[in-house]
């Protein structure tokens, strides 16, 4: 148990509060496994909370010496974790079919950010199944280009000469057909791995009711303003026919993008709220969900200057827990978080989107 200064020194903790669990050793690899309390009132430890922590780690071919640690050399490197997001049941979907939906070579613009739209036409009809996990299928090299996909039900009045070609986004010449598409069916963000079902629900196709055609929205993050980019990224849907208990969907809250919400710069802290109020979950909910909904994940979404993301809830007026929340939000790591517990909003509740924004270094508005 050691801790490190601001001078990178590293340095032996008084306070020892991991624990060796056990430790093997091969040719080829070394295996620790420890313990620690998740808060140990020790100043020079971190607390392990639900938001995202960032692991560094490093390591030596030899063993510590008597004069401390070797220094480590190019053997480091860190990644985004979020240790406490609750082990999800696999269920092996490696026998079950799948259909892709993926661009064609999409020329991406040289510009900072693009959305780019296609339309596709599920291709299982006739008869319910349910999508029990969705894979992003990100072209190798285009991980820090590819920055969100959203999937939207479409009208089912729509034919398939709609397939035939994609648009970017809230263009002016953009096809008719895609403002047709404004319900939400699946969402994914960088850093993300595929999304899986719990082991009772999954999202619905196959019916009438359900999503004929989809629009699948790309955005495209080219800060660096590369020219010649050519994309095929995408999601791979994985269904089965032997239907689970519930069916999913998703409810999007937080704050509308729009030329209203703007953060001045310089600023530490900069906080901004998003309201579905008790009106909005009363007329969405009311009719068809009296007894509510059931929320099993929550994806938090944010860009850059975003620094934490805070999921509230209130029910008759009173707050509950926090539905989710991440205090240590990374731009580059956006996954789901499943729920421990499914949690019930019911018409008549308020869920509010805090979100937390740093723009110390930046000298322009930011538009949000």
């Amino acid at each position: 148990d050691y801790f490190t200064d601001e001078n990178r020194v590293l340095k032996k903790d008084p306070q020892q509060d991991y624990h060796l669990e056990y430790a093997m050793e091969n040719s080829t690899h070394t295996i620790l496994a420890f313990s620690r309390e998740l808060h140990t009132c020790d100043t020079n430890d971190k607390s392990i909370t639900e938001s995202t922590v960032r692991v560094i780690w490093a390591y030596h071919h030899k063993d510590m010496g008597e004069a401390g640690q070797n220094y480590h050399g190019a053997n480091r490197g860190t990644k985004s974790l979020r240790l406490l997001n609750p082990e999800r049941e696999e269920v092996s979907s490696a026998s079950l079919p799948y259909f892709d939906l993926t661009n064609k070579n999409v020329p991406v613009p040289d510009k900072d950010t693009t959305y780019w739209c296609q339309m596709f036409k599920i291709p299982v009809q006739h008869e319910k199944h349910h999508v029990t996990k969705v894979e992003p299928l990100i072209q190798k090299g285009h991980e820090n280009l590819v920055h969100h996909i959203l999937l939207y039900q479409c009208s089912s009045n729509l034919n398939d000469s709609v397939l035939d070609y994609g648009h970017e986004c809230y263009h002016p010449n953009m096809p008719d057909s895609f403002l047709t598409c404004e319900t939400v069916i699946f969402a994914w963000a960088i850093g993300g791995e595929g999304f899986t079902y719990p082991p009772h629900v999954g999202l619905s196709i196959g019916t009438a009711a359900d999503p004929l055609f989809v629009l699948m929205e790309v955005h495209y993050d080219n800060p660096s303003f590369t020219e010649g980019l050519i994309d095929n990224s995408g999601l791979r849907l994985i269904y089965t026919p032997v239907l689970r208990k519930y069916d999913a969907g998703v409810i999007e809250a937080g704050l509308w993008v729009s030329l209203f919400h703007n953060i001045p710069p310089g600023m530490p802290e900069f906080v901004s709220e998003g309201h579905c109020t008790l009106e909005c979950l009363e007329e969405a909910l009311g009719a068809e969900r009296p007894a509510g909904i059931q929320v099993f994940a929550v994806l938090l979404h944010a860009h850059l200057a975003g620094r934490a993301i805070r999921m509230r809830h209130f029910h008759n007026g009173e707050e509950q827990k926090l539905l989710a929340y991440d205090d240590e939000f990374d731009f580059n790591f956006q996954e789901f978080q499943y729920l421990k517990e499914e949690r019930t909003i019911l018409p008549g509740d308020n869920l509010v989107t805090e979100c937390h924004y740093s723009t110390v270094d930046r000298i322009r508005m930011t538009w949000v």
